[in-house]
């Protein structure tokens, strides 16, 4: 494990860990908020380990997309991610201040299958020029 970063999807306050060397399974409890949790095993091997706490599985992506901001204005924007109950993308830098948590935003992207997508979200995290957002 060591070196390697795995992904855990948080159950019930409790992440499920397998050890490389001896492949024992354990449950270890994770307080809310832990982003980042190192476990060691009892044949002393340890790792680390990035806790999700989504609920939706996210699909990564990258596709070119407008946000219609409530002024009006448009940006071009880059979807990093969707997943059932929104997105995240990321805007240049002279469009990142225009953003703001609790903001609803209109973006429109090609879907799947080539049509035009007209989704409305609320934004719910901003760290630098990445944004996410939850589907309304």
């Amino acid at each position: 494990m060591a070196g390697q970063l795995k992904s855990c999807d948080v159950k019930g306050g409790m992440i499920r860990v397998t050890c490389l060397r001896c492949e024992k399974t354990k449950y270890v409890e994770v307080s809310q908020g832990t982003r980042r949790k190192v476990v060691r095993c009892t044949c002393g091997m340890s790792g680390a380990y990035t806790v999700n706490y989504r609920v939706a599985i996210r699909e990564a992506t990258s596709t070119r997309a407008h946000a219609i901001l409530s002024n009006a204005r448009e940006a071009v924007i880059r979807l990093c991610d969707t997943s059932v109950t929104g997105l995240g993308f990321t805007v240049p830098r002279e469009y990142a201040h225009s953003f703001y948590r609790g903001q609803e935003v209109k973006i429109k992207f090609r879907g799947g299958s080539g049509s035009m997508a007209h989704r409305r979200i609320r934004v719910q995290n901003i760290s630098g020029n990445r944004v996410g957002g939850k589907f309304s």
